[in-house]
């Protein structure tokens, strides 16, 4: 089975109400009016007269191919061939509304359709302005929540890429199969373990969460507190600084999510203490002679996460992942 992330936005606008409210999956190209509106008046009549007739994926093709409706292309979309060869039963899907993800199951009757034919025109006549005729159907969609809820890996696919991509993250497969038996009360997906270890936590965790990680991490051992001003966009080097209440001096932090390496020479001009700390790469060019620049590892950064001490002290989004991880360990 695959996990997906769809983009609910189309050249119609938001499709999000339409997805939720009718239990389907959306996509434009849709061969809307917008579509065709340079063609000339004889083509465009015979492409509408056309489209409201398509009952299956191959009437569509036939007529994307003949009209070369896009670009002047006589092939259909990239998406629109996911949505009908590659989106199968039992696959999950993430969309976002308003702020708010929502799971979707795909159920064994799912099928695609085109939504928009001349028997019920008026009714479908949404799906047309919106340029989301292009549809699956039989979606069950569950709430799940705002950004805190869902694992990094979720809110970071939503940052940019295709209409419909895969989401390649087994932590994020376990935990969309693991969510949505709960949420049923029953266990659909079968077999489903969770180790807690660090590979597994971090692909959970967002960029964001890795940074008030380290953040907590250096406020309970060292007592450090953190200036959120100066977290800008500005200080590329490092995320913001730390202040050691003992006397005043800085502390810098660099916090990379993912395969990423981190350069300490970068680091030897401040005037301070340096925290580097990176879920997957290395830290390269780390002077054990050296003590104001110090890594953190994975290893140790998960210890204090999953310990008692980290209880009240996190957000409530790592919270959220720490709990989860004890629950599914019971």
């Amino acid at each position: 089975m695959t996990i997906w992330r769809l983009h609910v936005n189309t050249s119609g606008g938001n499709c999000a109400d339409i997805c939720l409210d009718n239990n389907v999956m959306a996509v434009g190209w849709s061969i809307t009016d917008r579509h065709i509106e340079n063609f000339t008046e004889a083509r465009k009549k015979k492409i509408c007269e056309q489209r409201v007739n398509i009952n299956s994926y191959e009437d569509y093709e036939k007529l994307i191919k003949k009209w070369k409706v896009y670009d002047g292309k006589s092939y259909v979309p990239a998406t629109v061939r996911k949505l009908y060869w590659e989106v199968k039963p039992d696959d999950l899907v993430w969309i976002r509304y308003k702020g708010i993800y929502y799971l979707g199951r795909v159920g064994d009757t799912s099928q695609w359709v085109y939504k928009i034919n001349q028997d019920n025109l008026q009714k479908d006549q949404d799906n047309l302005q919106k340029d989301a005729a292009i549809q699956r159907t039989d979606i069950e969609w569950l709430e799940v929540g705002d950004e805190s809820t869902v694992p990094g890996f979720v809110a970071t696919a939503f940052i940019k890429g295709r209409t419909l991509q895969r989401i390649n993250s087994e932590a994020v497969q376990i935990f969309s199969q693991h969510y949505y038996n709960t949420k049923i009360g029953k266990e659909h997906y079968q077999g489903l373990t969770i180790e807690a270890n660090p590979e597994e936590f971090y692909d959970l965790l967002s960029p964001t969460d890795c940074e008030d990680l380290v953040c907590a991490y250096l406020s309970y051992k060292y007592k450090y507190i953190v200036i959120p001003s100066t977290n800008k966009k500005s200080t590329e080097l490092y995320e913001c600084i730390l202040l050691d209440p003992k006397d005043r001096s800085h502390v810098y932090i660099q916090v990379k999510k993912g395969n990423v390496d981190i350069d300490a020479n970068d680091f030897r001009h401040l005037q301070g203490k340096v925290f580097l700390f990176t879920s997957e790469g290395t830290v390269k060019n780390l002077d054990s002679n050296n003590e104001n620049i110090e890594c953190i590892s994975p290893e140790k950064l998960f210890k204090f996460a999953m310990s008692d001490a980290a209880t009240n002290i996190v957000s409530d989004s790592i919270s959220y992942w720490t709990e989860y991880m004890r629950k599914a360990l019971k």
